[in-house]
């Protein structure tokens, strides 16, 4: 995410909605909301928004996308990016009660969830979401997200995961070495901008591809192979 500072900034912001009349609307209505937002691009097509969001080139600040759509489910749209990316906040709006789709949409990656009518709520979730924060309880930033979808990803893929010392994250590697130096988990999560659900996530990876039976062990491999 890179034009993220609400207080000046520009926030670029992909909308996606598959009625046209409703992505016309959210066009006009989100550049009225706050100077700062800008449309980097409206699309129909959460096949569309998925690509976009992937490419370096068209990637958005925000993506802000309807909950139904009818190529792909808007909760399946967020989960599709946010498994490969925490770069793009995303923002899920609805016309039907929020508990429909929060859940699901919290589970799929999203910062933030409201209604399409709560304009002061939506420009708050998109520059909470540009910044990789979420809105309210339910949700979890961006990069705690990605690393609890990209974790269950690699662990669906089964055997093809690398292992090894080179096969180590900077992440990984950062929160073993944290740990060598006696941090604590609240400490490497403050010192590294997030969860400690995702400092775990981290160390479990670390072991499992170092193979090794604990943290300990997975330092002293680290440090044999003068990785710190």
């Amino acid at each position: 995410m890179d034009g993220t500072d609400a207080r000046g900034a520009v926030i670029c912001v992909g909308v996606l909605d598959n009625d046209p009349y409703a992505l016309k609307m959210l066009e006009s209505m989100i550049v009225r909301l706050d100077p700062s937002f800008a449309i980097a691009w409206v699309t129909e097509l959460g096949a569309v928004a998925i690509s976009r969001c992937l490419s370096p080139a068209k990637r958005p600040d925000v993506l802000v996308t309807d909950m139904s759509l009818r190529d792909v489910p808007g909760t399946e749209v967020c989960r599709a990016i946010r498994t490969k990316t925490p770069r793009v906040g995303l923002v899920g709006i609805t016309s039907y009660a929020l508990d429909a789709f929060r859940d699901e949409a919290a589970r799929c990656g999203a910062q933030a969830l409201v209604g399409k009518t709560d304009l002061a709520g939506l420009a708050l979730a998109i520059r909470g979401a540009a910044a990789g924060l979420a809105s309210g309880t339910a949700f979890m930033d961006a990069v705690d997200a990605h690393v609890l979808l990209e974790d269950a990803a690699l662990a669906a893929g089964g055997t093809g995961a690398r292992t090894g010392v080179g096969a180590l994250s900077a992440k990984e590697r950062e929160t073993l070495r944290r740990y060598a130096d006696g941090e604590t988990t609240k400490e490497i999560a403050a010192a590294m901008g997030v969860g400690v659900p995702t400092v775990a996530t981290f160390e479990r990876r670390a072991l499992a591809k170092l193979g090794a039976r604990s943290r300990a062990h997975a330092i002293s491999i680290c440090v044999r192979r003068h990785e710190f």
